[in-house]
């Protein structure tokens, strides 16, 4: 019997009224889950509700994370989603607007991914950045290989689990607001606003 797959059916339904998929074609299974979630344009959604996330089709580090891990789940698969603290430098390649911002210091940011628990191993997974950025120079991972580790979008300086049943968001913020100045924080949420506006005005 076939499982029920909701959250699967609905990213289906999206994707395929967006020309992504045939509306015909069967449910995708977890490879081409993890690209339709990696291929979201790279912006903050307006919710954490997975399903909210697949209609508004766009989502930041912890949103795509928070949706990939609910589609795994879905099929019966667990994962733990993973915060890091990170310092951003635009590589050169990154447009101006970015460069701009960062005024040659580094932009700090807390960073989601996740240690998926495959029948293979444990594996790191990263959506974070869609194909399409590595135009920019910046970490994509390709393709879903079960059971090898994926390149992590930044270089981790510490690592947290984010702790079984706490929001990603409210961990998330809580470690930001411990760790950073309000004049750095303010530097990163501009930073991240210019990168949404950038990567939804080339999908305009």
């Amino acid at each position: 019997m076939t499982p029920d797959l909701p959250l699967t059916r609905l990213l289906h339904e999206e994707a395929a009224a967006r020309g992504l998929r045939d509306p015909g074609a069967p449910l995708p299974e977890i490879p081409e889950v993890f690209a339709l979630v990696r291929d979201l344009p790279y912006a903050r959604a307006d919710t954490h509700d997975p399903a909210g996330i697949v209609r508004g089709w766009r989502g930041t580090c912890s949103t795509k994370h928070e949706l990939l891990a609910a589609l795994l789940a879905e099929r019966g698969m667990e994962s733990t989603v993973v915060a890091c603290t990170q310092e951003i430098t635009p590589p050169p390649a990154a447009p101006p607007e970015l460069v701009a911002l960062s005024g040659g210091r580094p932009v700090v940011d807390v960073h989601n991914y996740l240690i998926v628990h495959a029948p293979q191993g444990d594996m790191v997974v990263d959506a974070t950045w869609p194909l399409e950025a590595a135009r920019a120079s910046l970490p994509v991972n390709p393709e879903w290989v079960w059971g090898e580790d994926q390149t992590i979008a930044c270089t981790p300086l510490e690592s947290w689990p984010v702790p079984a049943g706490e929001s990603v968001a409210d961990f998330k913020d809580r470690l930001l607001r411990e760790r950073y100045a309000p004049e750095e924080l303010e530097r990163r949420d501009a930073f991240i606003r210019t990168v949404g506006s950038l990567f939804l005005r080339e999908r305009a």
